[in-house]
C-alpha cells in the first residue's frame, strides 16, 4: 500500500530505516519552472552577501536576527560559506530540483534557510547600521537588539 501512496500528500511520510536515493533529474518539471526565479534570486542575494562579506573594511557590521556583530566575528565567519561560487550547469539544475521538489513554499525566510543559513545574514555598512538600529528603538528609546559579547560592536553614532 505504501508504494501507491503519493509523497506529496499530507500523511505520507518515509519508512524510518530506508534510505532515500536522490531523485532522478526531472528537465525542468512544472515545480522547477514555478520556483527558478526565487531560486535565482536567492543565488543572487548569496552572491551580494559573499561579495559584501568580503569587504569587512567597508561592511564592518552583520545582523543574525536580532543580534548585531562586527562582519569578522567568529559567530559571523561561522555561518559564512568558506568559499563561494555561483552554481552552474548540472550543479544548478540540481540544486534547484532539490530545493523545488522538497518544499513548495518559495518565498519566505524559511525557503532562504533551505538553500543556506547564511542567507538570514545582514551585511551592511556603518551608515545602514546606523539605521538598522534606529528602526529597532522601542517605543521608550531601548534597543530592541542585542551586541555580540565576543566581539563587541560599538553602534556607529548619528
Amino acid at each position: 500500500m505504501r508504494e501507491q501512496m503519493n509523497p506529496w500528500e499530507t500523511d505520507f511520510t518515509w519508512p524510518a530505516n530506508e534510505e532515500r536515493e536522490p531523485e532522478p533529474p526531472c528537465g525542468r518539471c512544472e515545480w522547477c519552472q514555478v520556483a527558478q526565479s526565487a531560486f535565482d534570486n536567492l543565488l543572487d542575494v548569496a552572491d551580494g552577501l559573499w561579495r559584501r562579506f568580503q569587504s569587512p573594511e567597508r561592511n564592518s557590521f552583520t545582523a543574525n536576527g536580532r543580534n548585531l556583530h562586527r562582519t569578522t566575528c567568529t559567530y559571523i565567519r561561522r555561518e559564512m560559506p568558506a568559499e563561494h561560487t555561483r552554481l552552474a550547469g548540472q550543479a544548478y539544475d540540481r540544486a534547484l530540483q532539490k530545493w523545488a521538489h522538497e518544499h513548495h513554499d518559495y518565498n519566505s525566510a524559511c525557503a532562504a534557510r533551505r538553500y543556506s543559513e547564511h542567507l538570514l545574514l545582514d551585511i551592511m555598512t556603518p551608515a545602514e547600521t546606523q539605521e538598522w538600529a534606529t528602526s529597532r528603538a522601542r517605543p521608550r528609546g531601548k534597543p530592541d537588539y542585542r551586541l555580540c559579547k565576543v566581539c563587541r560592536p560599538e553602534v556607529p553614532a548619528s
